[in-house]
């Protein structure tokens, strides 16, 4: 009889064991579900993503343009200076290169010396928004973005680029949500991701961003170093700015017309 009351309450306690762990399994699980449900309500949240209000007028006047691969271009692709940056907004030189160098290439820029080409690469949590960039510059917004995209790398650290962000910052910028949702959705912005690591892989001595080059020579990406190859490239060409071709039309147009009025 005594074994008999044994072997109950051992089985009693077992039962209890099982209870035990089945409500601590229901318990993890819930807790599961609800995380995961606060995260993606999170994750489809408004978030901050602030468009610097200079950036418009940084560009304004400076012809923009996409080289064949569809590198978004700053300036006369005819200019006797090609410089080339190969960036990552997720890099943090890459955005000391932007705040720092950039602002005086834009000068030569607009001065007709140079030609500045981006190529968006991308290291770790930068792909999204390189390709968020290039489905931006499709509605004529790249610059800006691009802009944009280094401030939150300095505001944000590794939630700069969260999806929600990204979103929040298109609507910022005023331009057609669903044409974006379009683009980001098609092959487009994965073909040029894919050029730009092609060409960078076939850069001799890339060694990763920000890569800066100068009429096809690797420079410093430093203020000093990138201005002087400037110059230097600037002196072997004689300092001479090409005209645009429409522009040599029309100067010919106004002297024949001149010569024709005054023939009489």
């Amino acid at each position: 009889m005594s074994r008999s009351r044994t072997v109950d309450r051992r089985r009693e306690r077992e039962r209890e064991k099982r209870r035990q762990q089945q409500i601590t399994l229901v318990v993890v699980l819930v807790a599961i579900v609800v995380i995961a449900a606060l995260a993606l309500i999170l994750a489809n949240q408004p978030a901050e993503a602030p468009i610097p209000e200079e950036s418009a007028a940084r560009y304004a006047g400076i012809p923009q343009s996409k080289t064949e691969e569809g590198f978004p271009r700053l300036g006369n692709p005819d200019a006797p200076v090609k410089l080339v940056d190969y960036s990552s907004f997720d890099c943090p030189h890459c955005r000391t290169f932007h705040d720092e160098v950039q602002p005086t290439i834009l000068e030569r820029v607009r001065a007709g010396e140079v030609v500045f080409t981006y190529i968006p690469l991308y290291l770790n949590i930068g792909e999204g928004a390189s390709r968020a960039a290039i489905c931006a510059g499709e509605q004529g917004k790249f610059w800006e973005f691009h802009d944009a995209l280094f401030e939150w790398q300095g505001l944000y650290g590794s939630q700069a680029f969260a999806n929600n962000r990204l979103e929040t910052g298109i609507d910022n910028l005023g331009i057609s949500r669903s044409e974006w949702d379009q683009c980001m959705s098609s092959t487009l912005p994965g073909r040029i991701v894919t050029a730009s690591r092609n060409a960078a892989n076939a850069l001799p001595g890339f060694e990763g961003t920000p890569t800066i080059t100068v009429n096809g020579i690797i420079v410093t990406p430093d203020l000093t170093n990138v201005v002087r190859a400037i110059n230097d490239e600037l002196a072997k060409s004689g300092g001479a700015v090409p005209v645009p071709e429409a522009t040599v039309e029309a100067e010919a147009t106004v002297e024949a017309t001149a010569e024709t009025t005054a023939a009489p």
